[in-house]
């Protein structure tokens, strides 16, 4: 069953902005990382794991007191546009994209923060393994050049930003530890109209009687779900992009039909045809399930921190 016009948007968008768009900090040279072995490792001098920003040079943001400069915000935007032209989007038709690498690059600041709080290390041949498959995916040292000067990188800055991405992939797979396979899901459908005059004739319609499904493959203008008769299949909360549609689905009982309920589509019917406290998640809905972990783990991040935006 589709649910389209009403999943969650944006599952992996986070992975997308942290590969293309953001500069992060990684975690404090002087904490190091392990070899597997129980020896320290430090990254060396030429490769410093937090790109250094003078005390004179305009700043784009501060996260915790951490600057994020003008200079690595234009490069991340640069990157940006970049990745948006190589899928053959119009970097113009974004809307106000410069705002959104800014906020994604506080994101990601704030991701290495946690990280280092965590104490969530990475193992050097972890970094190299990496770094090696970038290689190798390009082609060879000479595509893979080609393709840093496209992207706007130097080798370092890769290094470092590559370093950052692992150690968040990292500190993220702990937070979704707590994430399970099973929640408590509904199946419901429902019949969406323009206005609260035909969802009042089509509610008094199935009040005398009349096939739901029918009503919504002839009135719903849900076109993914109304050849199904309207069903949306099962999810779990936190799917939906209508919360209200979402709250009735689960507060009626299987079988239990709705009055009328407005959201920003419109105005639906709904009803609920199952409940299963302790139902698998799809693979659709547990990754949408796991997003949600994430940006509300982001969003504690962000309402602890204190945040300096100067830019853009």
């Amino acid at each position: 069953m589709s649910l389209n016009r009403f999943l969650l948007k944006g599952c992996g968008l986070w992975l997308f902005w942290l590969l293309v768009a953001c500069r992060a900090g990684a975690p404090d040279p002087g904490s190091g990382v392990t070899d597997g072995a129980g020896d320290r490792y430090t990254p060396s001098d030429d490769q410093p794991t937090v790109m250094a920003v003078a005390s004179t040079e305009p700043l784009a943001a501060r996260v915790n007191g951490e600057p994020i400069s003008e200079r690595e915000y234009e490069r991340a935007v640069l990157r940006f546009e970049a990745a948006l032209e190589a899928l053959d989007f119009d970097p113009a038709e974004q809307g106000d994209y410069r705002l959104a690498v800014l906020e994604r690059a506080i994101d990601a600041r704030l991701i290495a923060q946690a990280a280092r709080a965590r104490a969530v290390e990475l193992a050097p041949h972890e970094l190299q393994n990496a770094l090696d498959e970038s290689v190798q995916a390009r082609g060879g040292q000479v595509g893979f050049d080609e393709w840093l000067q496209a992207n706007h990188y130097r080798e370092d800055e890769f290094r470092r930003e590559l370093q950052a991405q692992l150690l968040a992939g990292k500190v993220q797979a702990e937070v979704l530890s707590a994430v399970g396979s099973v929640a408590e899901q509904v199946r419901a459908r429902h019949v969406l109209v323009a206005t609260r005059e035909q969802a009042e004739a089509l509610h008094a319609q199935l009040a005398a009687g009349a096939d739901f499904a029918t009503i919504a493959l002839a009135h719903s203008l849900d076109r993914s779900t109304r050849v199904n008769g309207g069903d949306l299949g099962w999810f779990p909360r936190g799917l939906l992009t209508t919360p209200e549609l979402e709250t009735v689905a689960f507060a009626l009982t299987p079988g239990e039909r709705s009055g009328i309920v407005k959201t920003s589509l419109g105005f639906h019917l709904v009803e609920t045809l199952e409940r299963d406290a302790q139902r698998e998640l799809s693979p659709q809905s547990a990754l949408a399930v796991r997003q949600a972990a994430v940006e509300r783990w982001l969003a504690e991040l962000r309402a602890g921190a204190d945040i300096e935006r100067f830019g853009p």
